[in-house]
């Protein structure tokens, strides 16, 4: 298995986990179109199949939405990033949503960063897709999948160069 979110120096490629546990796909595939379109960014959404976020890699927290929806993060590494639960979850004002994190703290790859309550989401969200945005990478980077369907939280989702 990779490393959460290792430089390979052989391909120069950065490979990125799933804070998620559910169904992969690509950013494209998004179910609103500022995020399909890559407004936000590029990153991948997983249709979760558990309420559960960790952290893909060790990181700082930068940002937790009073809502507790989304949380933005730093990587180690400079990569920004930010979790995003749910198509229009905002409109809940947390309610559903457990935050275990605050803004600065730093966080190790595997700890828990949120819960949420899919039923709680599916009933009154748009969509219950789970997002993570590099919010920073170039233009010219492109986020590639590292598999396809199921993937469980941790392991690698993307890669990038």
């Amino acid at each position: 298995m990779f490393n959460l979110f290792k430089k390979n120096n052989t391909h120069k490629k950065t490979y990125f986990a799933s804070p998620f546990t559910g169904e992969l796909h690509p950013i494209t595939e998004a179910p609103d179109e500022t995020f399909a379109s890559k407004m936000t960014g590029d990153g991948f959404l997983v249709y979760p199949t558990n309420g559960t976020v960790y952290a893909p890699t060790d990181s700082t927290v930068t940002f937790i939405f009073d809502t507790k929806h989304a949380i933005g993060l730093l990587a180690d590494d400079g990569t920004e990033y930010m979790l995003h639960i749910g198509i229009d979850t905002v409109k809940l004002q947390g309610q559903g949503f457990t935050v275990f994190v605050e803004n600065g703290q730093h966080v190790k790859k595997g700890d828990k960063l949120l819960a949420f309550d899919i039923a709680v989401v599916k009933e009154h969200a748009t969509s219950d897709a789970c997002l993570c945005i590099f919010t920073d990478i170039e233009k010219s980077k492109a986020v590639h999948m590292a598999t396809e369907g199921l993937v469980t939280a941790l392991d690698t989702a993307i890669w990038f160069e």
